[in-house]
Parts: structure tokens; sequence; C-alpha cells
């Protein structure tokens, strides 16, 4: 009997702190500035200029 209110509080507790985790990310999240932005957009097309085998260096 025990052994099953310990799986039943397991599994609520973990799709609870699982549902707290994605919440937390989803209202902290931001959008970027537009500066942010276009500095972002720079570097991926700098990136992306570069051979595949100058990109990891």
């Amino acid at each position: 009997m025990v052994a099953e209110y310990l799986w039943l509080f397991a599994i609520a507790g973990g799709a609870f702190l699982l549902g707290c985790a994605i919440a937390y990310g989803m209202l902290t999240n931001r959008k970027l500035s537009r500066s942010e932005q276009e500095a972002q957009d720079r570097r991926v097309r700098k990136l992306y200029e570069k051979p595949p085998h100058e990109a990891s260096q």
C-alpha cells in the first residue's frame, strides 16, 4: 500500500517539477533587442561563410 503511494508521489512529483521547469524557462525567455539580433545575424553569417574545416576553429 505504501509503495503505491510512493510511486504516485514519484510520478506526480516528477510531472509537477517538469512542468515548473518548462514554465520557468518560458517566463524567463526574452526577445533579443534589435542590436542583439543584428549582432547575432552577423556572427552567424560570418560562421557560415567559412569552409567547414575552419568553422570549428
